[in-house]
């Protein structure tokens, strides 16, 4: 069956990756304030259109979508426990790039995925007492159903 959104079949196709700890959180546009879990967010994301022969304005065969993917961390003084953190979003772009060199993509209800890619690398965007909200950006390229 397939995924009700976009965001479904993404958060259903990155639970397939080991670096994730079984059983987290795993949030649709929110993250909340206990670490750890994992969230997927939308970003804003260009529509592409051309103009057909009758002057109308139709949708580019091919899109992209933008999401982040994030997740709350411990976080503090410890370099230790920092360093771990960006390990851990190493070994996720590290499984992002090799399910798109295998083409396993997940099944979004727009259309085929062609491929998923980090276009921002990890970093701090929220950084509180003793938790951290990490996240990096993929950009997700597919032809329209």
């Amino acid at each position: 069956m397939a995924a009700a959104s976009n965001i479904e079949a993404l958060r259903d196709w990155f639970r397939e990756c080991p670096a994730l700890q079984p059983g987290a959180r795993f949030r649709a546009d929110y993250l909340a304030e206990n670490p750890t879990e994992y969230a997927l967010y939308s970003s804003p994301s260009t529509i592409s259109y051309h103009e057909n022969v009758l002057g109308e304005e139709i949708p580019d065969e091919i899109q992209t979508l933008n999401f982040i993917f994030a997740s709350r961390e411990n976080f503090g003084a410890d370099a230790k426990e920092n360093l771990a953190n960006l390990q851990f979003f190493e070994a996720v772009t590290a499984w992002v790039q090799e399910q798109n060199a295998i083409r396993h993509f997940p099944k979004l209800p727009e259309g085929a995925v062609r491929s998923i890619v980090p276009t921002l690398t990890a970093y701090p965007a929220e950084v509180g007492s003793d938790a951290a909200k990490y996240q990096i950006q993929l950009k997700i390229t597919y032809r329209r159903v």
